[in-house]
């Protein structure tokens, strides 16, 4: 499986809780399972630094029958990421065959309050 998604930067303001929700579908607009799957790697990078994205630390939630990734950045961690820098979100999916392709690369752009 391999996505092609143009999108305009993810705009958050650094210390804020994230939330990014996002469903998977078909050309019939028919949910993508997910069932089995895996986001190995998935993370928030910039240049010197990443923020792991994954199940076990929270910051990913799946709802597999309904194609739905959740990610989510609590503004403990939402500090950490610096501001006026290149930084994007990586998601890439491992299907059950064990293939690795990249699912989404989203530009975040981090404001100061």
């Amino acid at each position: 499986m391999q996505a092609v998604i143009e999108t305009e930067p993810i705009r958050e303001t650094q210390g804020d809780d994230w939330i990014w929700p996002f469903a998977l579908l078909d050309e019939n607009d028919d949910p993508i399972d997910l069932t089995g799957v895996s986001f190995d790697g998935a993370a928030i990078k910039w240049d010197g630094g990443a923020l792991p994205l994954s199940l076990a630390n929270g910051r990913l939630a799946v709802e597999a029958a309904a194609g739905a990734i959740t990610v989510m950045v609590a503004r403990a961690d939402a500090v950490a990421i610096p501001a006026h820098q290149r930084s994007r979100m990586v998601l890439p999916i491992v299907d059950t065959q064990d293939r690795k392709s990249t699912l989404l690369i989203i530009p975040v752009q981090i404001r100061v309050p």
